[in-house]
């Protein structure tokens, strides 16, 4: 049958030996009210945990040794780990998939500085490898709304040695062997491949022709 204990003031539950628990059996657990748990460890070994806060607060003392590193890690193996972490030292986010229990050990990479730097410049700007991190520059961005990519500045294409496949509907230029245009700059589409001429070339032609 229910059992309803009612009290006035505090309900203290105080063990005697340091080892010993307090184990509580049951179904389900309801706590109406909040519930503040102190101490060093807190473990939850559910299958599915489900949190209605939209943010979730980690390095709420901002205190001691991960005062300027915190995130988010996971088990890749027993002992190995992989995890984002807000760098608060340098002031960028970062990821690592070989860093250790604390977060503090591997090779972590810049994925945002959070600000205009990299990989901002502007927002449109088509991020790429720098060094390691992510880059960005204004002269190598793409416009969503035209469906463009500007370039300022030059492309190198390099020999590829063999026709690219033919794409229906699309027009790819490729560099291969230097033919009789003298550019080996080529043109492919569905109706055909040719090579782009030089002006050196064409004016050559223009003269014997």
């Amino acid at each position: 049958m229910p059992t309803q204990k009612r009290i006035d003031g505090d309900y203290v539950i105080t063990t005697i030996n340091p080892p010993d628990d307090v184990v509580v059996n049951t179904n389900t657990l309801v706590v109406n009210g909040n519930l503040d748990v102190v101490g060093n460890l807190t473990y939850i070994n559910v299958d599915e945990l489900n949190i209605r806060d939209p943010f979730i607060l980690l390095n709420s003392s901002n205190t001691g040794t991960y005062a300027s590193n915190s995130g988010i890690l996971t088990h890749e193996t027993v002992s190995s780990f992989a995890g984002i972490r807000y760098n608060a030292t340098a002031g960028v986010w970062e990821l690592s998939v070989n860093t250790d229990s604390t977060g503090l050990a591997g090779t972590w990479s810049v994925i945002s500085s959070g600000g205009t730097g990299i990989p901002g410049a502007p927002v449109t700007s088509i991020q790429f490898n720098s060094s390691g991190a992510f880059g960005g520059d204004a002269d190598f961005t793409f416009d969503a709304a035209n469906s463009a990519v500007t370039l300022q500045g030059h492309q190198v294409f390099g020999n590829i040695g063999t026709a690219p496949g033919v794409t229906a509907n699309a027009v790819a230029v490729y560099h291969n062997a230097v033919a009789d245009g003298d550019s080996g700059l080529y043109v492919q589409s569905a109706a055909g491949t040719d090579e782009l001429i030089t002006r050196q070339r064409s004016v050559f032609y223009s003269l014997i022709l």
